[in-house]
């Protein structure tokens, strides 16, 4: 619980640090825009490596290497790893950043909206 917490604390400062690079203050609206980019890529990321290490793209790589393989290479080709196999760290920590990261920004702009 410790790590992922500093994890989220990690992400508030790139946060803030890319709303001073890009935008030269603080306030709620820069602050909104850059949690959503950073909270957005995030989640983005997680769910690319739930969709590749659940074997969504076994099939493809795996065609795609009988196709296009020159015959003298076949051999080779079938002992290459498979995606899902390269992509075997978890993904649920990642996917959970993210999304802690655009619930900021939902309470952010619950505040926006409301005042």
């Amino acid at each position: 619980m410790k790590k992922r917490m500093m994890y989220f604390f990690g992400c508030q400062v790139v946060i803030f640090i890319l709303m001073l690079l890009v935008y030269k203050n603080i306030q709620l609206v820069p602050y909104i825009n850059m949690s959503f980019f950073v909270g957005g890529t995030i989640t983005f990321v997680g769910l690319m490596t739930y969709v590749v290490s659940g074997g969504f793209f076994d099939f493809f790589t795996e065609s795609t290497r009988k196709v296009f393989t020159p015959k003298h290479m076949k051999k080779e080709a079938e002992q290459m790893r498979l995606p899902s196999q390269i992509f075997s760290f978890p993904h649920k920590p990642i996917i959970a950043l993210g999304l802690s990261c655009l619930f900021c920004m939902c309470i952010a702009l619950f505040i926006y909206y409301s005042y």
